[in-house]
């Protein structure tokens, strides 16, 4: 199972709910017990693991043409249903292939939050002002860690594009079986949400099931694990990882002028999305 985003739109919390979902007997995972979902320092593992050639001695577009590969070798080796996680844009290699192959996916959760959200969350988590980070949901910089002179971090480099971009690149793929899950939705009815995230996604779970996962992962209970333990997702940029995670948290930060920027540079997708300029979301078919 894929679980795709724009970065700081609730995929984490997505996926403790599902990593207790899906073990034999209910027992609340801890943050830092929980799969990494193949994302960050694991995939450039597995990569360095699997393909001949160390991801330090080659270029973006090189490694994009071996990473189907590698993830169909992941697929092959593993039976169960693992979660792994996406920045990424739907988007082919150089040589045609799907970065995922879609013969390994099974279900694509494509989880979309207001941009007015992404925005100050994302400027949190980087460490940065929030025009700039308004400027990088418009798309100005196309790919994150890539490193123009080979020296490659532990992070293999992601193509994130814009807000706008990433959304519609995943709803509007008819090569992958995905299903939206705006983060408004699921804040606001949890069991309704997870009740046909988990059917769509093959793990069906009964709703007393649902409701202590996702009981289990209350921002509350996230940020108090984070503070006494630590979470090892978290950039040395960002004070915590688990900020507020709630809808309309923008309120007290965006001016006018960055509303107006972001309505600007999204407009169309955020009405297609539900998405109002007052902040608000109204509802759509999933």
């Amino acid at each position: 199972m894929l679980i795709a985003s724009y970065p700081r739109s609730g995929s984490t919390w997505l996926r403790v709910i599902f990593e207790n979902l899906r073990r034999p007997s209910f027992d609340p995972v801890s943050i830092n017990a929980m799969t990494a979902g193949y994302y960050g320092l694991p995939r450039r593992l597995l990569f360095d693991d699997i393909v001949p050639v160390n991801a330090a001695d080659l270029l973006p577009p090189e490694i994009d043409t071996f990473l189907p590969e590698v993830f169909r070798q992941l697929s092959a080796a593993i039976a169960d249903t693992i979660i792994i996680k996406a920045h990424d844009q739907a988007r082919r290699a150089e040589n045609g292939q799907w970065l995922f192959p879609p013969e390994c996916v099974r279900a694509v959760v494509h989880v979309v939050r207001h941009p007015f959200d992404v925005a100050v969350s994302y400027a949190h988590h980087l460490g940065m002002d929030l025009t700039r980070a308004i400027e990088l949901m418009a798309g100005r910089d196309g790919v994150v860690v890539a490193n123009p002179e080979r020296r490659l971090p532990f992070q293999l480099h992601e193509h994130i594009g814009s807000w706008s971009e990433h959304v519609e690149s995943w709803r509007d793929n008819g090569e992958y079986r995905v299903s939206l899950a705006r983060f408004e939705d699921l804040f606001g009815d949890p069991l309704t949400g997870f009740r046909r995230l988990t059917a769509e996604a093959g793990l069906p779970a009964t709703d007393d099931r649902i409701s202590a996962a996702v009981r289990a992962a209350t921002f509350a209970r996230l940020q108090s694990e984070e503070r006494s333990q630590g979470f090892r997702e978290r950039p040395r940029t960002a004070t915590a990882f688990f900020r507020t995670g709630r809808p309309s948290s923008w309120g007290q930060e965006l001016t006018a002028e960055m509303r107006e920027s972001i309505c600007h540079d999204h407009g169309s997708v955020m009405r297609r999305m539900g998405y109002e300029p007052d902040g608000s979301a109204l509802p759509i078919s999933s």
